[in-house]
């Protein structure tokens, strides 16, 4: 990994270059250590991974600097959703969700949200919370996003109107509303201060096979003027390569990897 924490040292000085190596190797190993331990995602280790659309409305309080957000659109997009720790059912955990839209900025160059059940009010929304269903709570990227002046949260709302079916868990859940065929999220943005505004619509679709809940996700799959920006997405760099690094040591995992980046693709 001879990147590793290239964009996270971008623009700093060699002091607070070491500082950030030194944070950066701290919370990238233990993640690290953690994935070898459980032979899987250090967190988020299980999950279901669906097709879907993301329409986005051309609102005027998108980012004007964010090609993806700001402009009208209907895209193509894998969603997985996810329990954060693994804690035992029925135990609440922190839920995932995972947005990655195909080819926003041309031919695989994905955008990747990367988003926690949180809370819909003004700079609670950086806190995550636990949740017992994947449509109890709004999630959040917790951490800023920078799209020309403006900094900015991401976050998706449970629409309403979405059918919320009985079932064993919540990923059993999932699937009754998701074959209604009228599960959807908005995907919305918030200035680190505010309340999250609906800039488009994620329609959750179709199942998608087992293998591509091995899917790697990365916050860094970004682009379109829409960048990760502040200190803790610095240690991101270090986090996810190291953590990644350490589950798909072995041939199998790596196998595993391979199928599940050809089945999204193809999906």
């Amino acid at each position: 990994m001879p990147d590793l924490g290239q964009r996270a040292r971008h623009g700093l000085g060699r002091p607070a270059r070491l500082v950030v190596d030194a944070a950066g190797f701290t919370v990238g190993g233990f993640l690290g250590a953690v994935a070898a331990l459980r032979g899987g995602k250090a967190v988020h280790p299980h999950g279901a991974a669906y097709r879907g659309r993301l329409v986005i409305d051309g609102a005027p309080h998108a980012p004007a600097a964010s090609e993806l957000l700001h402009t009208r659109s209907e895209r193509p997009a894998l969603v997985r959703f996810s329990r954060s720790l693994g804690l035992p059912r029925p135990l609440p955990d922190l839920l995932g969700m995972s947005i990655r839209v195909l080819d926003a900025y041309g031919a695989r160059r994905h955008q990747d949200f990367l988003l926690v059940t949180s809370v819909d009010l003004p700079v609670l929304h950086h806190a995550f919370l636990p949740a017992g269903d994947v449509q109890d709570r709004p999630y959040s990227s917790s951490l800023p996003y920078r799209a020309g002046d403006e900094l900015l949260i991401v976050g998706a709302l449970p629409d309403p109107s979405s059918p919320r079916p009985d079932g064993e868990d919540e990923l059993d859940r999932l699937a009754r509303a998701v074959a209604t065929g009228r599960l959807r999220f908005g995907l919305a943005v918030a200035s680190l201060e505010g309340r999250f505004r609906q800039v488009g619509t994620l329609h959750v679709d179709v199942p998608l096979p087992v293998s591509v809940d091995a899917l790697l996700f990365n916050p860094f799959n970004t682009g379109g003027g829409l960048e990760l920006t502040g200190v803790l997405n610095r240690l991101r760099d270090y986090a996810y390569p190291l953590s990644q690094a350490a589950w798909g040591r072995s041939p199998e995992r790596a196998a595993a990897q391979r199928r599940a980046e050809a089945a999204a693709q193809n999906a």
